[in-house]
């Protein structure tokens, strides 16, 4: 008999896209992630979500009604991806970004963003899902997208 593949391996055979969510609207207080966890939930109300994972100890800075904002990435992004992947106190050093109207950073080279409010968080098994109401959104630039396949970087 076969041996059964990994919970984790036959996710990875499910396409998605590549962002980064970013908060807070001092430099002191600025956060970002890389997310490939986030989908739609409705267009009215505009809401999206994503997920983190219960023990990241940056979960609290997305209070109720506390804005942020998702960036969706473009192939060229791929280091930006890694970096805000990687140690927290590296993230904003000597990254290039702009404050969008809600006060809190994007990077121009997104695809485009998304400007939210946190509308409610729910804990589900090890993770807790973000539920997140639209406020604005731009589209940015027309490149190539970010995919995430099989564990790898990819674009369409």
């Amino acid at each position: 008999m076969n041996k059964k593949p990994s919970l984790t391996s036959i996710f990875s055979l499910f396409t998605t896209g590549v962002t980064i969510v970013t908060n807070g609207t001092k430099k002191t207080e600025y956060f970002g992630c890389t997310v490939n966890s986030f989908t739609s939930v409705s267009l009215n109300p505009p809401m999206f979500l994503f997920c983190l994972g219960a023990e990241n100890k940056y979960l609290k800075s997305f209070k109720i009604n506390s804005p942020l904002n998702v960036n969706f990435l473009s192939f060229s992004q791929k280091i930006l991806s890694n970096k805000f992947a990687s140690e927290v106190d590296q993230r904003w050093t000597g990254t290039k970004y702009s404050l969008s109207k809600n006060k809190v950073p994007f990077f121009k080279e997104s695809l485009g963003i998304i400007e939210a409010k946190v509308y409610k968080k729910v804990k589900a098994g090890d993770h807790i899902t973000v539920i997140c109401q639209i406020t604005d959104y731009y589209k940015m630039v027309s490149k190539k997208p970010l995919v995430y396949y099989k564990s790898k970087y990819q674009t369409i």
